[in-house]
């Protein structure tokens, strides 16, 4: 069956995001009054596996994820309530050292160092402009239609995390956003740390200069040395990890077109200018098989496609390559629990695809 809590292909902990901020989401969805439970089930995602302290989701997963949460709230503001909902202490290793820090500004300097462990597709930087500090982010991908969103929730929660610090609101700061404000401002029904000025040239958190230089309530260097010492422990782990064979090829799936049919083991091979044989031996090296990787990627397209209004079995079916409407029934049973038409009329409740 296909496991999808840490890594959907090995059940190795792949480089990407953090199960927690998933999780985070997730109860996030549930005060706005959703049911986050069919959204895992599409994804192929169990619950229990992102509890797991060393839990991982592929970026590409975690987008969909917000796509789906965005498309479920609405303008209700979810950016914001996110924001609000990142406690400095959820961030790991990352978090104590900026609790720790000397000063803000140092705390901000970790977080740019260190943010790849906790958000690789994007970078953060700040200078000093006077007597202001601006800090600001950067796709390292391009984020297409969540731009907005990853951006007005990282500054929101910048903002959070600068007044976790330093124990009491921030004065004189404020957000800047490009474009109109969206309806959740317009409406003025969310509580923010600093306001938000719209029709702006960039997305920036603009501080004081005097609490960049402030020192956290927890300022202790033998904590921050300790917390740094775990940081680099990570990045190291993470820079082994992010060639592994098995991720690079399940992106490669993922990014194919849904109209176009999938590459076999031989195609794969000879895009990676490898021997069908030598690709099997390395995935097998690290825990894996085509036929996982190519499971996975079939389920969570089956899954897709029949979540939407009117899915018609028989063309999902053949749109994935099964001339037979009961071999496609047969392996989706096997991937999920239960038939396509039981899925299409109401994932299980539990929330996990195993």
């Amino acid at each position: 069956m296909v496991s999808l809590g840490q890594n959907k292909q090995s059940g190795v902990a792949p480089v990407g995001v953090p199960g927690i901020y998933l999780l985070l989401l997730c109860d996030v969805l549930r005060r706005f009054g959703h049911d986050d439970s069919r959204m895992l089930a599409e994804l192929g995602i169990s619950r229990s596996g992102l509890l797991s302290p060393d839990s991982r989701i592929p970026v590409m997963l975690a987008h969909s994820a917000a796509r789906r949460a965005i498309a479920l709230t609405g303008d209700q503001g979810l950016g914001p309530a996110f924001a609000a909902a990142l406690k400095v202490t959820l961030h790991g290793p990352l978090g104590m050292m900026a609790l720790s820090s000397p000063t803000i500004g140092a705390a901000m300097d970790a977080a740019g160092r260190y943010l790849v462990l906790r958000a690789p597709f994007l970078a953060m930087s700040h200078r000093i402009d006077g007597e202001r500090a601006r800090i600001r982010f950067e796709a390292r991908d391009d984020l297409a239609d969540l731009h907005g969103f990853i951006m007005e929730m990282m500054l929101i929660g910048m903002a959070h995390m600068a007044e976790q610090l330093l124990g009491q609101p921030l004065q004189d700061a404020e957000i800047t956003m490009p474009g109109d404000p969206p309806g959740w401002y317009r409406r003025q029904r969310v509580n923010l740390p600093v306001p938000i000025r719209y029709a702006a040239a960039d997305h920036e958190l603009i501080v004081p200069l005097s609490v960049f230089e402030a020192a956290p309530q927890l300022a202790d260097p033998a904590v921050a040395a300790l917390a740094r010492e775990q940081c680099e422990q990570e990045f190291r782990q993470l820079f082994r990890e992010v060639n592994r064979l098995s991720d690079r090829i399940a992106g490669w799936l993922a990014a194919c077109p849904d109209a176009t049919a999938l590459p076999d083991l031989e195609a794969m091979a000879k895009q990676l200018h490898m021997s069908g044989r030598t690709l099997k031996r390395r995935l097998q090296d690290e825990g894996c098989q085509w036929r996982q990787l190519l499971d996975a990627e079939l389920c969570r397209r089956a899954c897709e496609a029949l979540r939407r209004p009117g899915a018609n079995i028989s063309k999902v079916a053949f749109s994935l390559g099964y001339q037979d409407v009961s071999n496609f029934s047969r392996a989706f049973r096997r991937w999920t629990g239960v038939t396509p038409r039981a899925w299409s009329a109401d994932p299980p409740v539990s929330g996990s695809v195993n």
